[in-house]
């Protein structure tokens, strides 16, 4: 049940120690508020209906008013603090989850499990949107509410243990009706994954320029938005029984505590009439009553929320371990020169699917040798090129280079030594220099060649800031949007870039 809980506390240790030690004080300083907000009251009335000493009762009312000072200054300070430090937390986790992305085989980042895989995970990190660390914030709000359960039994004992016990009994029924409603609120929860994700992509089509002429020269904005309307439909179905679900749970709720205050008054007022309990203990009784019930029901609530999104930690894990097979490799390093490269017998078959894209395919590059692979569309040509640059291993067959089998070289820099232009290559919404560089040392010599010998050069110096002008419009207003044509060309430049 505690794996959530200590999966983010491990986080939160690791990227920001104050994160985790603002939480919990926070959590100790709500504590004591409550226990404050009974105790000293109490004292007030009694020195009001006794002694009325006016140095006293200023005394109390200046502890009081100190007291809560106090209590929310260093809550204001404490939650802000600590949300701050939770965005680093956040910040540095997802850092560390790109990068194993990046290091992930690609093959399992293009199957559609991945993608639901991917959903789920996220929903457990933000908790259904509540935010990264929620489950942190649920554990360390049971510890602050235990310390205030404990502070008002104290004020409490002098009640009877009966009604003690009548209190416990409500908030724990109270919480298995909670508990039942979350419950199966988490069983709708996997079709509204499907759904909301297919709702996103629909919504991404009508966002993204790229879909835009597509959808205007097929008039397709009527039927896009007819199938966008059928999932989110589906969707909101879902929500709607789920928030049924809490609407029930919240009026029987409601019901329970209408009960508890009744029976707490009740007791009260005949003690107060019976002459064994004064008016200051009746008002600090009344005031523990109500945090009593508050705190119990919060942490019967905290305790469900850990228990039902545990039930997506299983997800989370399985993301944060995508297969990184490839790279299993042994660090064998590749010698210098040109490289022969050989394909013996190679088989491919995608993952889920029952033919084969590539199979028996035997072939030899030689050192500077120039190839031109030739075939009908679907017949594996890129296929045969990502199995080169090891961006998939074979399903059968070994490919060699100098005789030996690629995957024992390092893959890094066994990717190093290719430039490739794929033809669905991408831009970045970045300058054009950075977009031909992509992270590798600037050379001016080789840069200026690359920008040459791909044509580019008289669209660069058409551009205001010519090789720092932003591609896209993204993020720069004045940037300016490549042409097919163009496009292609920073691709090749790249690949000129590499050598």
């Amino acid at each position: 049940m505690w794996k959530g809980f200590m999966f983010f506390l491990r986080q939160g240790w690791k990227y920001d120690r104050r994160y985790v030690v603002y939480l919990f004080l926070n959590q100790l300083v709500n504590a004591v508020t409550p226990i404050a907000a009974a105790l000293l009251p109490r004292m007030v009335i009694d020195e009001l209906t006794g002694l009325g000493r006016m140095g006293v009762l200023i005394g109390y009312v200046s502890a009081f008013s100190m007291c809560i000072l106090l209590c929310r200054a260093l809550t204001a300070f404490f939650s802000k603090a600590y949300f701050t430090h939770r965005c680093h937390v956040d910040a540095a986790f997802g850092f560390e989850l790109h990068e194993r992305l990046a290091h992930a085989d690609i093959e399992n980042l293009e199957s559609p499990e991945f993608h639901d895989l991917k959903t789920k995970a996220q929903k457990f990190l933000t908790c259904d949107y509540h935010g990264f660390g929620y489950l942190l914030d649920c554990g360390a709000g049971i510890l602050g509410c235990m310390l205030t359960l404990c502070g008002l039994l104290a004020i409490l004992s002098t009640l009877e243990i009966w009604l003690l016990l009548l209190f416990v009994l409500l908030a724990a029924v109270s919480s298995i009706i909670g508990s039942r409603a979350t419950k199966k609120a988490m069983s709708l929860s996997m079709e509204v994954v499907e759904n909301s994700r297919r709702w996103m992509y629909y919504a991404e089509l009508f966002e993204q320029a790229k879909y835009g002429k597509e959808i205007r020269l097929n008039s397709m904005t009527g039927w896009l938005l007819g199938r966008e309307r059928q999932v989110v439909e589906r969707a909101n179905n879902c929500i709607k029984q789920q928030n049924d679900c809490y609407i029930v749970s919240g009026i029987k709720r409601a019901g329970l505590s209408f009960v508890q205050q009744c029976m707490a008054y009740c007791v009260l007022i005949v003690k107060v009439l019976a002459g064994s309990l004064n008016i200051g203990s009746f008002a600090m009784c009344i005031s523990a009553v109500t945090s009593f019930s508050d705190a119990m029901r919060e942490l019967m609530d905290r305790l469900t929320e850990i228990r039902a999104y545990d039930f997506y930690y299983a997800q989370l894990e399985e993301y944060l371990n995508v297969p990184q097979t490839l790279r299993l490799s042994s660090p064998r390093m590749i010698p210098v020169g040109a490289h022969r490269f050989e394909f013996c017998n190679v088989g491919f078959r995608y993952r889920g699917s029952d033919s084969w894209a590539l199979r028996g395919i035997n072939l030899v590059l030689e050192p500077r040798q120039r190839l031109a692979l030739v075939g009908e569309n679907g017949s594996g040509k890129s296929t045969l090129i990502k199995l080169l640059c090891r961006m998939y291993a074979p399903t059968e067959g070994v490919i060699l280079m100098d005789g030996v089998d690629i995957s024992e070289y390092d893959y890094d820099m066994y990717m190093s030594i290719f430039a490739t232009v794929f033809q669905d290559y991408q831009l970045f919404d970045c300058s054009l220099k950075d977009n031909i560089l992509l992270g590798q040392v600037e050379d001016a010599k080789r840069l200026n060649a690359a920008v040459d010998q791909s044509g580019l050069r008289e669209r660069v110096a058409s551009l205001p800031r010519g090789l720092d002008s932003t591609v896209g419009h993204r993020f720069d207003s004045e940037g300016f949007e490549p042409s097919g044509g163009e496009g292609q060309k920073i691709a090749l430049a790249r690949a000129l870039y590499r050598d």
